[in-house]
């Protein structure tokens, strides 16, 4: 490798970036600190990134810079079955963490053959409403857990949302669709 003014500067910015990592408890990883891992910062990231464009390698220099910024991070597997860790992840930046891409909205649930059911009391402003992980059941647009909730609008303009309701107005409404 030929070290150029350019490969230094990319190396300097790298180790001082790595130099500032600790271990993070995380949402996955738990809260014993063997599950721990280090987050890579986006500090650290642009820095491999430029380290990568000093290598000559474009591609990956663009993917590290990518990763820079918030991302979907929704589930791309077809089925997912509880208990059990994507193996595909929506990698489409985003401008705030948490919330999804225009493709993976939870109004878009039902042409990706997920769960269609939105929790109505969530507002998309102060928490970002994600689409339920499930799959639907058989002739149904919901998933298992959410097929039994009512979904009869009420006088106020929101969704009963009770589980396996049994008032008579919301069960004819039920029964009409």
């Amino acid at each position: 490798m030929t070290w150029t003014p350019r490969t230094d500067d990319a190396v300097a910015a790298t180790l001082d970036a790595a130099a500032k990592l600790s271990p993070v408890p995380g949402y996955i990883n738990g809260d014993d600190y063997g599950e721990w891992y280090i987050e890579a910062d986006p500090v650290l990231l642009r820095a491999l990134s430029q380290l990568a464009l000093a290598r000559g390698s474009a591609e990956l220099a663009a993917r590290l810079e990518t990763l820079c910024h918030p991302l979907c991070m929704e589930p791309l597997d077809d089925v997912l079955t509880p208990g059990t860790m994507p193996r595909q992840w929506c990698g489409t930046p985003v401008g705030k963490s948490g919330i999804p891409c225009e493709e993976h909205v939870p109004e878009r649930a039902g042409e990706l053959g997920r769960c269609t059911w939105v929790d109505p009391d969530t507002e998309w402003t102060v928490f970002p409403r994600r689409i339920c992980r499930d799959a639907p059941v058989p002739d149904d647009d919901r998933c298992r857990r959410h097929a039994a909730l009512c979904r009869a609008v009420q006088r106020n303009k929101k969704v009963c949302n009770r589980p396996d309701c049994t008032i008579p107005k919301h069960q004819e409404a039920a029964a009409g669709r």
